[in-house]
């Protein structure tokens, strides 16, 4: 890896740097960087800089869950709580945005429309009608087609559009357990959330700092075993 192009593309320039940029080189030059070389794991600066950057990632990535999991449960899990409060349990019973009061919330509507969470386990009565009409003209397509050779040879129906103010959401009986224990709530807050990022930043600060040291030893050990097996050939 060429050390300095990666550091041209991680370090700011240091003037006219607004305070995120300054906080970010500070952090750079104190916990991503390493003048120290380790001949036996063959890791220099740059090799090094790439392993904390995935330990950084590996940090971010469980700060992202964390807060994914908060807004599961609680922003959606409130709206699949509804559901089962409301007893939408068949297309029959299903109800619409409005009708359950979540006209006007962007995340519910959106999650309805193309939310995968979500959508594992709430219904949409309107789009499972289309689908099976879909089914039942695939399974008549071949025939059409021999009287129509002008269609397309493979069936290619419209892609479902959801509309969260006039179709009705329900949670299919058999998965209502599963709706509840999955967007359940209890020991879900935004608060827990933080402190689980400060925990975790403050381990991150931790595993960097004490990272060369473990390096070191990794690099005495081996080497320690390389002479050993070498003086035992001789």
């Amino acid at each position: 890896m060429n050390f300095g192009i990666l550091t041209a593309l991680t370090i700011p320039e240091e003037d006219n740097m607004s305070l995120w940029e300054e906080l970010w080189n500070y952090f750079y030059k104190n916990y991503l960087t390493d003048d120290n070389v380790y001949d036996n794991l063959k890791l220099g600066g740059g090799s090094l800089i790439s392993v904390r950057l995935i330990i950084v990632g590996i940090f971010i990535g469980v700060c992202l869950a964390a807060f994914a999991s908060v807004f599961n449960k609680r922003i959606l899990g409130a709206f699949v709580r509804k559901l089962l409060g409301e007893e939408c349990l068949s297309p029959e019973s299903g109800k619409t945005l409005p009708e359950l009061g979540y006209a006007d919330k962007l995340f519910i509507r959106n999650g309805v429309r193309r939310g995968v969470n979500l959508r594992r386990v709430v219904r949409c009565r309107e789009e499972e009608e289309y689908l099976a009409r879909m089914a039942e003209q695939e399974a008549t397509y071949e025939e059409r087609r021999r009287s129509n050779p002008a269609l397309p040879k493979k069936f290619r129906p419209e892609p479902f559009r959801v509309n969260p103010d006039e179709h009705h959401f329900y949670i299919p009986e058999d998965m209502k357990y599963v709706a509840d224990m999955k967007f359940e709530q209890k020991g879900t807050t935004w608060g827990g959330a933080v402190l689980c990022v400060i925990l975790m930043a403050a381990a991150l600060v931790a595993v960097l700092l004490v990272l060369p040291k473990i390096l070191e030893l990794v690099n005495d050990l081996v080497g320690a075993l390389s002479s050993s097996g070498t003086d035992q050939i001789v």
